[in-house]
């Protein structure tokens, strides 16, 4: 089966662009001319996504870029304009295997710092511990979910890649040696069904509190259904509209084909952040299976019916996560709600190296968070305390962002370490974040990646709702490139500053 990831192709519109039909009528001829499978198309409204806009520095309409390069500005013929993507787009789609083998190092590190913290001989926070609540992962899954159709499948495409080329086949074995020890395909596969129980219910040797349990539900030569309890992705048990543990079953199939030998996919056909009373994973194995299609594409009223979803789901969401937090309703009873960091930092880091737009859709997704999502109350009480007006100045909302960040009842006190506030100049100031939950332990410092766009959106989107300004909030040193700490610079424009 291919790993080669999709290509992303945005398309830069807006209503009143003359020019942009046409060329968005070019782009999917191309694409649906035998390309589906490997181009993802997103269209982009710079009315409705300023950010995106200011990112990729749009100056005309249309304008297309594939892939982080901007390919086409402005309107063109239609030959040139089929040239331009015939060969941009094929070029692409094989050149994107060198970031499949970068992840593939990158998730290997990694699993080996997960097994170290987990074995009991490597601690990758030394201040607040290696656990976090989950809360924290459902938001941020929630969060990505809700903007791009695409992140279902780039997640599952990460965790096959884990699954294949990480450390879990060697810990099925140790969970089950008889994995290891077994020649008969038949037998073999029986002993992996098994292991996969023990891989999600077993609390001493694998202490990630991934899920509560797990049991096969069902079985033959080349099928397993397996159920999964309380899982962390999914136990908030709201109705989010989709499956939300896309990454794990990625990661099921690609262990499923390290260790069979042959081609292997997984279906959610059950997940208890769609109701359900748990997650259904359905494992196939054999020679006949066919690769995952690319999800249809979205027009306007889809995208905007996807984003009212969002915030729907995530006031429900709130409460479910605020009743945990102060004890007054745990969501998993038998285990109870933090999680092992290395269950979310692979989603993060895969992310990123998969994909370069996935670091707008962290962004965004975060900023959503931060302007819609849960803590405002505490927000609002140090703003009273402050006796300060809303809408207040940057250096002062900057201040009770970093009180808000460091109170201990805020929601992400546990995610993250020790955080320090300091002024760089007039207009700019400085978070640093020791121990940041998404990347402790990391050192990717050849890929000249930041890995913490989500937090920084959050950042913004808290900050708006403080100075009712768009701030800059950039990182600039990541402790996942291998810096001591995660630094973010936060600044408003010269002209904001001086309004």
């Amino acid at each position: 089966m291919s790993e080669v990831t999709p290509v992303r192709l945005i398309m830069f519109t807006s209503e009143d662009c003359v020019y942009c039909p046409p060329v968005e009528s070019i782009v999917k001829e191309v694409v649906g001319s035998g390309m589906q499978d490997l181009v993802h198309v997103l269209t982009i409204d710079v009315d409705d996504d300023p950010e995106a806009e200011k990112q990729y520095n749009i100056n005309a309409l249309p304008t297309l870029v594939i892939d982080d390069e901007t390919v086409l500005e402005g309107g063109m013929d239609d030959d040139s304009v089929r040239e331009i993507l015939w060969s941009t787009l094929l070029n692409k789609a094989v050149t994107s295997e060198e970031a499949v083998e970068v992840t593939k190092s990158s998730l290997l590190a990694l699993t080996i710092n997960a097994m170290g913290s987990l074995n009991g001989t490597r601690q990758l926070r030394t201040a607040v511990g290696d656990f976090t609540h989950i809360g924290i992962f459902q938001l941020n899954l929630l969060s990505l979910y809700s903007l791009d159709p695409l992140i279902p499948h780039l997640l599952y495409k990460a965790g096959q890649q884990l699954g294949l080329y990480g450390m879990m086949h060697h810990v099925l074995t140790l969970l089950n040696p008889k994995l290891g020890q077994t020649p008969r395909r038949d037998l073999k596969f029986k002993h992996l069904a098994y292991s996969l129980e023990l891989y999600f219910s077993d609390r001493e040797t694998l202490p990630t509190m991934l899920a509560e349990s797990a049991q096969v539900v069902g079985i033959t030569n080349q099928m397993i259904k397996l159920r999964v309890n309380d899982m962390a992705s999914a136990s908030l048990r709201v109705n989010v509209g989709e499956p939300m543990c896309g990454f794990f079953a990625g990661q099921l199939a690609g262990v499923t084909q390290a260790i069979m030998g042959t081609p292997s996919n997984c279906v959610e056909t059950m997940c208890m952040a769609n109701g359900s009373e748990y997650c259904l994973f359905v494992i196939r194995t054999g020679m006949d299976l066919k690769e995952r299609s690319l999800p249809p594409l979205e027009d306007k009223i889809e995208r905007a019916t996807r984003r009212q979803n969002f915030y729907e789901v995530i006031h429900e969401t709130t409460e479910l996560i605020n009743d945990s937090l102060l004890m007054r309703k745990i969501q998993r009873p038998e285990i109870g709600d933090f999680m092992h960091i290395s269950v979310f930092q692979p989603i993060i880091i895969s992310l990123k190296l998969l994909d370069r737009f996935s670091s707008i859709i962290l962004y965004s997704g975060g900023r959503e968070l931060g302007v819609f999502g849960p803590g405002k109350p505490l927000l609002y009480r140090l703003v009273q305390q402050a006796g300060i007006d809303v809408p207040m100045q940057l250096e002062e909302g900057v201040h009770l962002l970093h009180q808000y960040m460091t109170h201990p009842t805020t929601m992400l006190y546990r995610d993250q370490g020790l955080i320090r506030l300091a002024m760089k100049d007039y207009n700019t100031f400085v978070l640093e974040i020791e121990e940041n939950a998404s990347v402790a332990g990391l050192n990717t410092s050849n890929i000249g990646a930041t890995f913490c766009d989500f937090l920084a959106g959050f950042f913004a989107g808290r900050l708006h709702i403080l100075i009712g300004l768009d701030p800059i909030v950039q990182e600039t040193q990541c402790q996942g490139m291998g810096a001591p700490f995660c630094t973010f610079e936060i600044s408003v424009s010269e002209e904001d500053y001086f309004d």
